[in-house]
């Protein structure tokens, strides 16, 4: 049981009262949760378009490589530390204008930068690195993955004669969406709805001055209530004048 004290009075809050707030409110917060959660959900099938990823696994090879084991592992982490590099040179406006150039210009080199994104593994250094490439259509996802991923090892053997970067993965045409997610973005509004409802209905009742229960009288005049009038709806009663009552009485007499 919480107490609350305001303009020097103290009102007590019980857990049935909480009870009897919700069961009065339930309607409100079932209908606004889904209400919220169907808005969303038609919003993300009906206005959000669709969005489709796809990637290319690209590996760092050194040339020269050495036979003894030492030298090997000091390609290794050669090549390792090359991966951050090489998608450094990858994300430049040089790189986009030749993959522009091979996909006919179909887009800029700005639009490209937006639809590819370079990954290299921060917690486990390794020589391999993914390009993902995300488009409207899954068919020309696939289109711009596979021309980068011809014009990438281009650009990289261009600036370097020791390291050589091969195609691990090709881009396979995505089968599904990757955005939007509507189950997500509907669970989302579906609890904003339920939050929002919730704050409401306590707001309400916090507002509401009325008495309804015999409870809330003892709680406020601190006197017990001894009896209540009944609530009988619409039914009507007869009222029997002073006269009527009188003869009753004669002839029961």
């Amino acid at each position: 049981m919480e107490t609350y004290e305001n303009n020097h009075e103290e009102y007590e809050v019980s857990l049935s009262d909480i009870l009897k707030t919700l069961r009065r409110g339930i309607w409100i917060i079932l209908a606004t949760t889904f209400v919220f959660g169907i808005l969303a959900f038609g919003y993300s099938k009906l206005f959000i378009q669709k969005q489709y990823t796809t990637n290319v696994k690209l590996y760092v090879e050194t040339l020269n490589r050495s036979d003894n084991s030492y030298g090997s592992l000091n390609d290794y982490n050669y090549a390792t530390k090359l991966v951050d590099t090489y998608v450094k040179m990858l994300t430049t406006n040089n790189f986009y204008e030749k993959l522009s150039e091979n996909l006919d210009n179909r887009y800029t080199p700005v639009e490209l930068s937006k639809m590819v994104n370079f990954v290299a593994d921060d917690e486990i250094q390794t020589e391999v690195f993914n390009a993902f490439v995300t488009a409207t259509s899954p068919t020309e996802a696939k289109v711009i993955a596979d021309s980068l991923a011809d014009t990438a090892p281009s650009i990289i053997s261009a600036l370097d004669d020791n390291t050589e970067l091969k195609i691990v993965d090709n881009a396979v045409i995505p089968t599904a969406p990757s955005s939007p997610n509507v189950t997500r973005n509907t669970l989302f509004a579906a609890i904003i709805g339920f939050v929002l409802a919730l704050v409401f209905v306590f707001v309400r009742e916090a507002l509401d001055n009325k008495i309804k229960y015999s409870s809330d009288l003892t709680n406020i005049s601190g006197i017990p209530v001894l009896s209540a009038i009944p609530d009988f709806g619409e039914e009507k009663f007869m009222l029997w004048k002073k006269e009527d009552f009188l003869e009753g009485e004669v002839n029961n007499g």
